[in-house]
C-alpha cells in the first residue's frame, strides 16, 4: 500500500496522534518492566504456591480446550 505524504500532513490532528502514541510507548514498556519485576518477586517468594496455580491455570485450559476441540 502507497501512501502520500503529503496527504498525510494535511490530515488535521495526525501529528498529534502520532505524538500521542510515541508518549505512550515509554510508558507502556515501563509498566510491563513493574508487571515482570513484581511476578519474578512472587515466584521467588512463593515458589511452591507459584507452581500450584499454574498446575491449575493450565489444567483448566487444557479442559475448556478438549471440551472446544
Amino acid at each position: 500500500m502507497v501512501v502520500n505524504d503529503a496527504r498525510i500532513e494535511e490530515e488535521p490532528g495526525r501529528a498529534g496522534r502520532q505524538a500521542d502514541v510515541s508518549a505512550v510507548v515509554p510508558r507502556v514498556f515501563n509498566e510491563v518492566r513493574r508487571a515482570d519485576e513484581r511476578l519474578v518477586a512472587l515466584v521467588q517468594e512463593r515458589p511452591v504456591a507459584t507452581l500450584c496455580a499454574v498446575a491449575a491455570v493450565g489444567y483448566l485450559i487444557g479442559r475448556v480446550v478438549t471440551r472446544l476441540g
